[in-house]
């Protein structure tokens, strides 16, 4: 824990909302504990980012070191996903999450899937997540289900602590009840509610002081009309922001809590009323119902004026309810954690292992999503093919009689099958059962993760005669094309791999085939085009496709670790290597056509989509907030079953010349 960490929060650090008090409380516990910890403000809107913000994201994270350990809290990490991915690799990032953003009250059903959907590709790119109530974690993973947008990273609860208090006054018989509301004005929060409830219970007994800031100008007149057409005025108080020590006499001076939000990701304010002895009265929406400990208030659900009129009124008028809430709310204040215990919390959550510095869980899920659609997509006729110069290639070893012309193998020993670059094993998995011949597969991977989840697949198939398949594994970088896996082999073979290699590469590749007479079969090479369709698969020609196309073909083209990487062009390259050599060359086009309106292929569009715009991001940083911007439209469009997407690929099979 004594490497610093960097605390990334939108907007100004010293906000009075219960997200940002949390996240000041956190700090200064981890600061206590001796634990480094910078803590940096975006400029900027959130959570709809503008151009603005995402450049001050963008220019944050750049700025860090390798390695660096930084915490994105929510409203910040969900809103610019695209933005954090370009870092996921290069730094450890933990995201905070106080609430689902599409859980915000007053968005269109639009909007909330748009957010929903940001958070959960954002959540893709982290190593951990670390949440603040049960509620939310249950939540999250439900919505990570809902929308089939899983993620890898753990998730650690950290509840918030509470600071203790002095237990506020009871109130004295005959002396009006003294009601507080601190919430911030929006919508969520549900003051609206609050005053028609209070519309309804018999005035001169009571009076309610409402604290927070008027973040919501149209939502603050709203209520304040409300106040205004119930002839409220004298009785319920609008008091906007404060500082602490107005709202500590505000609860020095209260008798309950009210609490009318639809929907919390804790509540902070109900703990910090029950550590002042106060009882509650609020909500069951989201997780209130958690927070609120039984006994210790009032509870109805979010929305009913009624219900919570009946609550005000019981609580008002009742001197025998008010002494019971109080004895629970004091039962409930002795329970409470404090501060520090939380900052220990937190502090463990970090230290909960890092699930992407390798790359391997998020590679796997891209590769799981895409095996179906490859599997459909390849060409059986080069396979057939391949098929056919493999029992020619048998037939001669049993003819043959002189060394020239002798197999590396006995003509009984299986083919021999080198999977560069093997991944999960989606090569094996399409062509062994394809292949009548005993095969032993040679799999290959810089990737021991991968690796693993390969050979434990690949292991179970069986060759189209039902024989079981010969298979080892070899962890090595695919620079070492010299690697004996390679040089002894019948067949070289490689899916999804070419358009990341260099020309020098393609070319040590192709004079390597031709040294041993190596058969080639390379499947599913982008070849850098592709665009979405409408509902009847034809085209659809965007101006802001064609850009973000233009950025993606240009990203494509940095040094993935083999050299400066050819993209959509490494085929024509390989083609024309080969060839060079007197190779038969034969090819397919397999691209994929995702449709409109298939539920099961959108998760595989909407990983394209976000794939796209990451690299777009990375490749013109500036441009963040209008690629993430083209990016949720798309998304939407998808899950509404408007469009579908076209990639271009090709399918190659090279031949010796002499053997074809």
């Amino acid at each position: 824990m004594s490497q610093p960490l960097t605390l990334i929060v939108a907007g100004d650090p010293d906000q009075r909302t219960g997200g940002y008090i949390y996240d000041a409380h956190i700090v200064a516990a981890l600061r206590a504990r001796g634990l480094a910890i910078n803590v940096v403000g975006l400029a900027g809107r959130f959570p709809d980012a503008d151009d603005e913000a995402a450049q001050s994201l963008a220019d944050t994270l750049s700025a860090l070191q390798d390695h660096a350990r930084v915490i994105i809290d929510g409203l910040a990490m969900g809103a610019l996903p695209e933005v954090v991915a370009v870092h996921a690799e290069r730094l450890d990032i933990t995201a905070l999450l106080h609430h689902p953003l599409g859980d915000e009250q007053g968005l269109s059903d639009t909007e909330q899937q748009r957010f929903h959907r940001s958070e959960l590709r954002g959540l893709a790119h982290v190593n951990r997540v670390i949440v603040t109530s049960r509620f939310t974690e249950r939540r999250v993973r439900a919505l990570a289900e809902q929308y089939a947008l899983p993620f890898s990273a753990s998730i650690s609860v950290v509840e918030p602590g509470v600071e203790r208090a002095p237990v506020s006054p009871a109130a004295q018989p005959n002396e009006p009840i003294r009601l507080l509301c601190v919430a911030t004005l929006t919508p969520r929060k549900g003051q609206d509610i609050l005053v028609q409830a209070l519309a309804g219970v018999e005035r001169g007994h009571w009076r309610c002081d409402c604290f927070g800031g008027a973040r919501d100008a149209a939502f603050t007149d709203r209520v304040q009309t409300l106040i205004d057409n119930h002839q409220l005025g004298d009785w319920v108080t609008l008091h906007g922001e404060c500082d602490a020590v107005t709202l500590e006499a505000a609860y020095q001076n209260a008798h309950a809590l009210v609490l009318p939000s639809w929907y919390e990701g804790y509540g902070m304010v109900v703990t910090e009323a029950l550590a002042h002895g106060l009882p509650v009265i609020t909500t069951t929406g989201g997780a209130l119902q958690d927070t609120l400990p039984k006994g210790a208030g009032i509870s109805v659900a979010p929305g009913d004026v009624e219900a919570l009129s009946s609550a005000l009124a019981a609580f008002c008028q009742d001197e025998a309810l008010r002494t019971e809430l109080r004895a629970g709310a004091a039962a409930a204040r002795a329970r409470l954690g404090d501060w520090q215990a939380a900052g220990e919390a937190f502090a463990n959550a970090l230290q909960q292992p890092s699930t992407l510095l390798a790359g391997s869980q998020f590679t796997a899920d891209w590769l799981s999503l895409r095996e179906s659609v490859d599997a459909s997509s390849r060409s059986q006729a080069l396979v057939e093919a391949l098929a056919s110069w493999l029992s020619e290639h048998q037939r001669r070893a049993e003819l043959s009689k002189s060394e020239e012309l002798a197999p590396r193998v006995e003509a009984s020993s299986p083919v021999i099958l080198a999977d560069l670059g093997c991944g999960r094993g989606s090569n094996s998995q399409f062509l062994a059962p394809r292949l009548h011949h005993a095969q032993r597969w040679m799999l290959i991977d810089h990737d021991s993760a991968l690796l693993n989840q390969s050979y434990s697949r690949t292991g179970q198939l069986n060759t189209g005669k039902g024989e079981p398949l010969q298979v080892e594994t070899h962890c090595v970088s695919l620079k070492q094309l010299d690697h004996p896996a390679l040089t002894h082999c019948d067949v070289v073979t490689a899916s999804a791999l070419i358009d990341l290699v260099s020309q020098e590469w393609i070319d040590a590749l192709a004079a390597q085939c031709a040294k041993h007479q190596q058969a080639l079969l390379i499947t599913l090479s982008i070849t850098g085009e592709w665009y979405f369709t409408n509902a009847q698969q034809q085209p659809l020609n965007g101006l802001d496709d064609r850009w973000i196309s233009e950025l993606f073909n240009a990203h494509q083209r940095r040094d993935k670790g083999l050299g400066d990487a050819l993209g959509g062009d490494a085929h024509s390259a390989l083609v024309k290597a080969m060839a060079d050599y007197g190779y038969r060359v034969n090819e397919a086009e397999t691209p994929w056509r995702l449709a409109a309106g298939k539920p099961a292929q959108y998760p595989l569009m909407c990983a394209l989509i976000e794939g796209w715009a990451s690299a777009a991001i990375e490749q013109a940083p500036e441009a963040a907030s209008r690629i993430a911007h083209w990016s949720d439209e798309r998304l939407r469009q998808v899950a509404k079953g408007e469009i579908g997407i076209w990639v271009g690929h090709r399918d190659l099979l090279a031949l010796p010349a002499d053997e074809g």
